[in-house]
């Protein structure tokens, strides 16, 4: 299936915001595996986490107003992005409540 000329760019950035919103799981992922940990690496993983979520939200929303295709993988991006603002969320609330999320797995 061809496309229009001009329509190609709009699909790559809705991919973009899919494949970020993607590597903000991972990464978010991550964080919570090595949250015991603190250190270089556990800060470089949660500011590529930040970075990529942040980033995932801002392509994802400008390629909601671009083709079908494109808004596809933008939803994809928001829910995915969400995903992890909520996860931010839920650990903020335990961690008011008293519950130490990063030493659930023994601080080793």
């Amino acid at each position: 299936m061809e496309l229009e000329p001009g329509l190609e760019e709009p699909v790559r950035r809705g991919k973009a915001g899919g494949g970020l919103g993607l590597i903000s799981v991972v990464l978010l992922l991550a964080a919570f595996q090595w949250a015991h940990h603190w250190g270089t690496l556990a800060d470089s993983i949660v500011s590529a986490w930040a970075l990529t979520t942040i980033g995932a939200l801002l392509v994802s929303v400008w390629s909601l107003r671009t083709s079908r295709a494109s808004r596809r993988f933008a939803k994809i991006g928001i829910a995915l992005s969400l995903v992890s603002f909520i996860a931010v969320s839920a650990v903020g609330v335990l961690f008011a409540a008293g519950v130490d999320p990063a030493d659930a797995c023994g601080g080793g």
